[in-house]
């Protein structure tokens, strides 16, 4: 299926062809209060399994993708729970991937359980340095190439809508153009590594090839997180 959104990225903009039909927007910084609550959730994810524990419901790393598809006219809205993270700036891309990997290599053969130390220290190469982050964009891998894909390829404007649970109820809707990315490209590999650090744990299903990473460019961002009502 032809890819036909046309990403065109020049700082601060970001414009993309969806219907024939050319747009610009605005990026726009990721909050600093989602960034935290994300890297918390993450850290808690580690202990549990450093504890070897799994968790039932991993809420910051699955949100609702939405997608519009342009063939229906009833129901054009598309929903599916996607597996997104935090990503590192274009600076930082090249030497986390390259760091992640020589860990890969060094746990290869060694079962998960036994390595997990390992593998959380990957992890943190991203989740413990914040400065290293991209305010600006999420990471995910298509498996797939589903309904969410085929209508990225003809409308890349998509929404995320992430749901935390107690204490806090955060909630967010994230706006963004997703722009489809190839496997040779430093993003793919990026989000490849990431993926391999937790491959075998037991709250992901293993797969067996990913065609295609998705960055999901940011250009709107609501809280929706859940508040007393004012009388």
């Amino acid at each position: 299926m032809k890819d036909t959104s046309k990403i065109k990225k020049e700082n601060p903009y970001i414009e993309c062809v969806t219907n024939n039909r050319k747009k610009k927007f605005i990026l726009q910084e990721l909050p600093e209060e989602f960034i935290n609550w994300q890297i918390n959730e993450r850290i808690q994810l580690f202990d549990f399994l450093k504890n070897k524990k799994q968790p039932i419901f991993f809420n910051p790393h699955l949100p609702t993708l939405i997608t519009l598809n342009t063939n229906k006219i009833e129901f054009p809205i598309n929903a599916a729970c996607k597996g997104i993270g935090l990503v590192p700036t274009n600076i930082e891309l090249g030497k986390l991937t390259k760091k992640i990997n020589e860990i890969l290599n060094n746990v290869t053969k060694t079962d998960f359980d036994s390595s997990i130390h390992k593998r959380i220290e990957g992890a943190m190469l991203l989740y413990g340095y914040p400065k290293k982050i991209d305010r600006f964009c999420l990471g995910g891998l298509e498996i797939f190439s589903s309904q969410s894909y085929k209508n990225i390829l003809k409308n890349s404007t998509v929404s995320l809508f992430y749901v935390g649970t107690r204490p806090d109820y955060k909630s967010y809707q994230i706006n963004c153009i997703a722009e489809i990315i190839k496997k040779n490209d430093s993003f793919y590999k990026f989000m490849m590594s990431m993926r391999s650090l937790f491959e075998e744990a037991g709250f992901h299903y293993q797969q067996t090839s990913y065609p295609y990473a998705i960055k999901y460019h940011v250009v709107e961002v609501f809280d929706k997180s859940l508040k007393v009502r004012s009388k």
